[in-house]
């Protein structure tokens, strides 16, 4: 009889045990097969080339899963106002916060396809002093004149109206229109690749020279 009865607490432990397990493979079961939370994301709809501004339509909403959704993904349409691409961006490639910017980013140099940013030393500048003051959107001419020994010098136009798209101080930090009483030691314009090579091949003799254009193109 006792023997019965130890069997019999046995099986109902084992029952018990069973339940249990049973319960947690149908729990585990359930969470494997819910579907995941979606959350709504900008894609390309798309290709948007480097230096395009970026419009509405250019965009599309897609769902993707939540875990897969990173800090730097854009969100909403909304955020795209005002917005340039850094760099080429493909249809349907989600969009970054590191591929865009806006243009009043100091920071930023915007390119278009097949442009050079030409970073030209102020020192290499006849009155340096005034190359220093330029900021970016300053339209320029630029001139260099060759000053080799035993030869009479020589001037040539290397750029014409070239936009200044950036300028650095010695530090490296670019510089903005308000930072009057800071020169500029380096500054960068928009270029073509032969502009970029006839000014690397002029930084080794001479000098340059520039001059303040309008604006108007």
């Amino acid at each position: 009889m006792k023997f019965s009865k130890i069997r019999i607490k046995i099986l109902i432990g084992t029952a018990v045990i069973a339940c249990a397990l049973f319960s947690t493979l149908i729990i585990l079961e359930k969470n494997m097969t819910k579907p995941l939370p979606k959350k709504e994301i900008i894609a390309a709809a798309k290709d948007i080339e480097c230096g395009e501004e970026i419009k509405n339509c250019d965009l599309k909403i897609i769902k993707c899963d939540v875990k897969y959704v990173s800090s730097d993904m854009i969100e909403s349409t909304s955020m795209m106002k005002s917005k340039y691409a850094l760099k080429d961006i493909y249809k349907g490639e989600i969009l970054n916060r590191r591929k865009i910017s806006d243009k009043s980013d100091n920071s930023r140099i915007f390119l278009k396809k097949d442009e050079k940013e030409i970073s030209i030393p102020v020192n290499k500048i006849n009155n340096d002093a005034f190359a220093g003051t330029l900021r970016k959107g300053d339209v320029i001419d630029i001139t260099h004149t060759s000053v080799l020994q035993g030869e009479n010098s020589t001037t040539e136009l290397d750029m014409k109206k070239a936009e200044v798209v950036g300028a650095v101080d010695s530090e490296g930090r670019f510089l903005e229109s308000s930072d009057k009483n800071v020169l500029a030691s380096s500054i960068m314009v928009r270029g073509s690749q032969d502009e970029f090579l006839k000014i690397s091949r002029d930084l080794s003799v001479g000098y340059f020279s520039v001059a303040k254009c309008s604006i108007m193109r």
